[in-house]
């Protein structure tokens, strides 16, 4: 049974009940209990006391607490899919630096985040309403339709509630994006990308972080940077690896990196920073690797850098795993897989907040 605001529920885990204020997300509704306090609490974890229902007269309690009547209005809705976007935290939208979509699996049990369902979001963080159309590659190489819709800008959808045994289903597609807004320097371009998550990646507790996006902690993968400048999508990486190596002696660490207006890409390749990379031992390298992303990380936050990503490649996973151990050691920053289109599936994207 959907949960709804002004619904009678009992706890499942603890003693007592209340009634329901206000829907937070997919997820977390609001309850007030008695003494007049309001506490959010997991859905999955309450029963609906149902007058309606035969059954409910064995779990029927009365709570001191006053009833409120059904609504019609957003904080009324029920938790399901159809229930259309929900707008991103003011915050969000204010301090939003570029226009980015995202698709973010977020577990239903957060303290074993490995663990039972996912919702998958799709984040519209731009200025623009959007037409999307998602398809899933089947093994033959075939493709099948998952959904298609429109998105209003700056708002979340929940595109569906899966099983963990149904991943296989969405490690693997093609999303495709059509923008509008009422008025634009120039119309983008439509997008089409295709995407390959690794699965491994959902059994990893660390690929599930804090997000601005949704409650809780979920696996953000960025899907697409929406840039109405036609010279910014041919510039790519082109003429990268001869400046790194050309201005060793910089005494700004990241400026050497530096793409745009308080922005750097490091390809952390060993052939990238080194002229020469024949002598070194496979430990050699990950630790030159490992040092050279601090230097450049600390001298992006000094330097007042907002973005910066770093491209660790696919490989057997290690350098990526080092270099997650420190960002989640790190406060305000974000961290999110790059745009695949443009990075394949083997960079991270460091959104410095502070500095912004």
């Amino acid at each position: 049974m959907a949960i709804k605001v002004g619904d009678k529920v009992k706890f499942l885990n603890a003693t007592g009940g209340g009634v329901v204020r206000s829907i937070i997300d997919s997820r977390l509704v609001s309850v007030a209990i008695e003494g007049g306090f309001e506490i959010p609490v997991q859905a999955s974890e309450l029963l609906v006391i149902d007058p309606v229902d035969a059954g409910s007269r064995f779990f029927h309690e009365s709570f001191d607490v006053p009833d409120i009547p059904q609504s019609s209005d957003p904080g009324g809705v029920s938790l399901s899919s159809s229930d259309g976007p929900e707008d991103l935290p003011r915050n969000v939208i204010s301090s939003r630096r570029s226009e980015e979509l995202f698709l973010v699996f977020v577990p239903h049990d957060q303290k074993w985040l490995i663990t039972g369902n996912l919702d998958v979001f799709l984040v519209n963080n731009t200025s623009y309403d959007v037409l999307y159309n998602l398809f899933r590659k089947a093994d033959d190489g075939s493709w099948s339709g998952v959904d298609y819709g429109s998105q209003g800008a700056g708002t979340r959808l929940l595109m569906a509630t899966i099983h963990r045994d149904d991943l296989p289903l969405w490690t693997e597609g093609a999303i495709q994006f059509l923008f509008h807004r009422e008025k634009c320097k120039q119309v983008p371009p439509p997008f089409h990308a295709e995407f390959s998550i690794t699965g491994k990646k959902f059994y990893s507790e660390q690929n599930y972080r804090d997000s601005v996006y949704v409650a809780g902690k979920g696996m953000v993968v960025k899907i697409a940077t929406v840039s109405a400048d036609p010279e910014e999508k041919k510039s790519g990486l082109t003429g990268k690896a001869s400046s790194v190596k050309e201005t060793k002696n910089s005494d700004d660490f990241i400026q050497r990196h530096k793409t745009g207006e308080r922005e750097a890409v490091v390809d952390l390749h060993i052939h990238e920073l080194v002229d020469d990379p024949a002598g070194f031992e496979k430990v050699e390298i990950l630790e030159f690797q490992k040092n050279y992303f601090i230097r450049c990380l600390e001298s992006a936050i000094a330097s007042g850098f907002l973005k910066v990503t770093f491209i660790h490649g696919v490989g057997n996973g290690v350098l990526r795993d080092v270099v997650m151990d420190i960002l989640k050691k790190q406060e305000g920053i974000e961290v999110f897989d790059a745009p695949m289109q443009k990075y394949g599936v083997g960079a991270l994207e460091v959104q410095i907040r502070h500095n912004q």
